[in-house]
């Protein structure tokens, strides 16, 4: 059987892979000359693929070495991108917020390690040792409430005050005690943001404006309200369903200090340059901000290294829009990532340009097959249940695309072995003696999957099977406690699993919690998409791992304690 080939062979192919995409040792740079050219390169598959459309800078000592725009800002009216394009950015509104609060130090108008509660009185008595320097650090313990279970559903897409914001977790108890650990949490911002404008009396915009923007001639950044005709203001996209999609609607006033500025890549690098260049706040306060302690997280900043390199960044992620800066101290680089879609590896992108720049960029080798091979790999393999891969050939490649998924290019590493930079991922053909593929090797986020060929027709028929109607049941509050626990769904990618009263949750990384329904005592459905959970019970029904069924694809996850998740070592990707 194709299963049983394949897998004895998954050892031996996936040292291959790895041993393809190894570091090289370090290359000599490219030059300014050079550099765009190689750049365009990188992007292409991206932009092929439909994974990215927004704008890109690249910037060596605040020279820009690299700056295109991409892809339509309005698919509606086929409006393009252009490097004057305004971007919601998400979080990288947090180091404008934890400037200020540091910029009011300064100024003696507040403390870092004053209280939240002397600027917001009306914070519950449980907070009462959280100070400005938890929030800024996200080590507060106060749970995010864009984690919240109908955050996306319900609560984003209404106007909020600051205080109607933190009403909606008030309630909560703190994770763990203030400094104790990391966890982030977009709260912390929303606090900060109203202690600044009880420290400087006047609204968080206008400070913001008055104190950066203004000074610094930063005239394509603001507070974003989508009510008011912005010019040149991109729309937000995400794919699903097999089409692109407008974004859902979001509130101005939900994001705040944690997320409402607006800007275009220039603004982004002025910003950088100024204030790592001591423009904006002391020798001094620069240093608490880059201070991580140890935990990855200084004030404002992801503090870290890429590519062996000091390295301080932040991502954001709204309704619609990633973005992504990157800079580099001691080489005087700034990457920097505006996204109008939210399929777009934002941060990928940022770490192989750099990459590039520095010359530690080892891509895949230029092979060319013919088109008698490629064609023979066409047809469809089955990945999951009721999710199949669709390999099509495109211009001396292969062109996948999955179900209900935009369309991946991979590029040939060998004459059975594919790979795509654009989703991180490669695609490994078993054949017969003769040649004729019978399946395929999907590896990606460190999981391999088998993927048999089938028939079109076939794959056409199990999706037009009626999904199974599923009816709720009620289930033993113990029983649930027992399924309660931490699942590891791949490398530093865990389900965290909880009941509360009667009802079961689960949360990935990075994702809201959401409110699963059983119809057995180890089956669990999602009401609001095809996604399902299936429980594995040892002899005294305690759980021992789970099988999270989404949308066609089966992912196994075994139970991992508490501390041994944790040494896990972290994701690459940030919390927004």
């Amino acid at each position: 059987m194709i299963g049983d080939r394949l897998a004895s062979r998954l050892g031996a192919i996936v040292m291959v892979g790895l041993a393809l995409v190894a570091p090289a040792a370090a290359r000599p740079r490219v030059t300014e000359a050079t550099y765009a050219a190689a750049a365009e390169g990188l992007i292409e598959p991206y932009l092929q693929s439909g994974l990215f459309s927004g704008t890109i800078l690249v910037a060596k000592d605040g020279k820009p070495v690299f700056r295109r725009a991409y892809g339509l800002a309005n698919r509606e009216w086929n409006a393009a991108n252009t490097l004057d394009t305004h971007f919601r950015i998400g979080s990288l509104t947090k180091p404008f917020t934890a400037a200020a609060i540091l910029k009011l130090a300064e100024a003696g108008k507040l403390r870092l390690d004053d209280r939240i509660r002397r600027f917001v009185p009306s914070a519950p008595a449980s907070w009462d040792h959280v100070t400005l320097r938890h929030l800024l650090g996200h080590t507060s313990g106060i749970i995010n409430y864009t984690a919240l279970p109908d955050y996306y559903a319900k609560i984003s897409r209404l106007e909020r005050s600051p205080q109607e914001i933190i009403a909606l977790v008030e309630s909560e108890p703190l994770l763990f005690e203030p400094g104790t650990r990391m966890e982030y949490s977009n709260t912390g911002y929303v606090l900060l943001g109203m202690a600044i404008e009880a420290a400087a009396g006047q609204p968080y915009a206008q400070y913001i404006r008055d104190t950066f923007l203004t000074p610094l001639a930063l005239k394509e950044t603001g507070y974003d309200d989508v009510s008011l005709v912005l010019p040149h203001r991109a729309s937000g996209y995400r794919f699903g369903q097999a089409h692109w999609r407008n974004a859902p609607a979001m509130a101005s006033s939900i994001a705040y200090a944690a997320g409402g500025l607006y800007s275009t890549a220039d603004d982004l690098l002025a910003w950088s340059r100024a204030l790592f260049g001591g423009k904006v706040l002391s020798a001094a306060s620069l240093a608490e901000m880059t201070d991580d302690g140890g935990r990855g997280y200084g004030l404002g900043w992801y503090v870290g290294k890429a590519h062996e390199r000091r390295l301080w960044s932040h991502g954001g992620a709204v309704s619609g829009f990633l973005s992504m800066i990157d800079h580099y101290p001691d080489d005087g680089l700034d990457v920097i990532v505006l996204a109008n879609n939210e399929n777009a590896p934002a941060q990928k992108i940022a770490r192989e340009l750099s990459a590039l720049w520095l010359g530690v960029l080892d891509p895949p080798d230029s092979i060319v097959l013919e088109d008698v091979i490629l064609d023979r790999y066409a047809g469809t393999y089955r990945l999951g249940p009721r999710f199949f891969l669709t390999i099509t050939r495109e211009r001396g490649r292969l062109l996948s695309k999955g179900t209900g998924e935009p369309p991946v290019l991979f590029l040939p590493e060998s004459d059975r072995t594919f790979v795509s930079p654009a989703i991180d991922a490669r695609i490994t053909i078993d054949t017969e003696p003769d040649g004729r593929p019978n399946g395929l090797i999907f590896h990606k986020a460190g999981r391999d999957r088998i993927a048999p060929r089938i028939a079109p027709e076939e794959a056409e028929r199990i999706l037009a099977e009626p999904r199974p109607l599923r009816r709720e049941v009620a289930v033993d509050r113990a029983r649930l406690r027992r399924l309660t626990g931490r699942y590891e769904l791949g490398p530093s990618q865990f389900l965290t699993v909880t009941s509360e009263n009667g009802h079961l949750y689960a949360q990935a990384t990075g994702q809201p919690r959401n409110e699963f329904f059983a119809e057995s005592e180890r089956a669990f459905f999602l009401k609001s998409a095809d996604v399902q959970l299936s429980f594995d019970l040892d002899g005294v029904g305690r759980a021992t791992g789970l099988v999270l069924h989404q949308n066609g694809l089966d992912t196994p996850a075994p139970r991992v304690e508490l501390d041994q998740a944790s040494t896990r070592k972290p994701a690459k990707t940030q919390a927004r």
